[in-house]
């Protein structure tokens, strides 16, 4: 099997179907954002099983990285019901979470506003992380940075820390009728911020990359990693969702 098939390519099919042809240890992240199963929508059926969690074991390098995005709440329990898995197979580093600005809920019942992403990696002895990229933009106090003139950390920024409280949804900021004409331009109920995803990809690939997205949806991961001259793999079985992804591509 070779790889050379598959990259920067947006596969429209079912990634069950696909994965069984990547060659093993190929892959040097996953990003992906399988649906939550918190609707009746007919997209939004359960897609992570135990196979799939295999194949992407195999794919991915020993120094591989993955994040899975998730949900955790009284219509979603995809964290819970994924964590045990992947939690076989692959080494769990750490949860994200994103802190959002617009929350969604009943009447009776706190407003959600959060969602998870689950960091694992293949080996915790050689996984990929890139020390420069682990800070956020948010300056130290100096008289915490420095101590009589000398440095007393490695960086004047602050350490990234694993809630996300800096990056806003698609269409944040601007006015209702504005928000949605942003958000589904894309055609899709979850897009997930180009910030997000560079944030990871920065962290645990270098140029000429791969990056797997095997629940691609309208293709920020695909879209991001090209921008930062990594390969993209992205797979996604909805045909207009690869549509409205080719485009963003192109």
């Amino acid at each position: 099997m070779e790889l050379t098939p598959f990259l920067d390519k947006i596969i429209c099919a079912d990634c069950k179907e696909i994965l069984p042809d990547i060659p093993s240890e190929s892959i040097d992240l996953v990003v992906t954002d399988p649906p939550y199963v918190m609707s009746k929508e007919e997209w939004d059926v359960e897609a992570v099983d135990e196979s799939l969690v295999k194949e992407l074991h195999r794919i991915l390098k020993p120094t591989g990285n993955i994040y899975i995005w998730c949900g955790i709440g009284e219509k979603s329990q995809s964290l819970i019901r994924w964590f045990p898995l992947f939690s076989k197979l692959f080494h769990f580093k750490d949860l994200i979470t994103w802190k959002k600005n617009r929350g969604i809920g009943m009447r009776k019942g706190w407003l959600y506003t959060r969602e998870e992403c689950m960091w694992f990696v293949k080996d915790n002895h050689q996984f990929v992380w890139n020390i420069s990229e682990q800070y956020s933009t948010e300056k130290r106090p100096w008289n915490v940075y420095k101590k009589g003139g000398a440095m007393v950390n490695k960086s004047e920024f602050k350490r990234l820390t694993n809630v996300w409280t800096d990056i806003n949804e698609v269409g944040f900021g601007t006015c209702p009728k504005k928000y949605h004409q942003e958000r589904w331009k894309f055609n899709h109920f979850t897009p997930k911020p180009v910030e997000a995803i560079e944030r990871i990809i920065k962290l645990h690939t270098k140029e000429g990359d791969v990056v797997l997205d095997c629940f691609l949806g309208s293709g920020t991961t695909a879209v991001t990693a090209k921008t930062l001259n990594r390969h993209y793999i992205g797979i996604e079985k909805n045909p207009e969702y690869c549509k409205i992804a080719q485009q963003r591509i192109e």
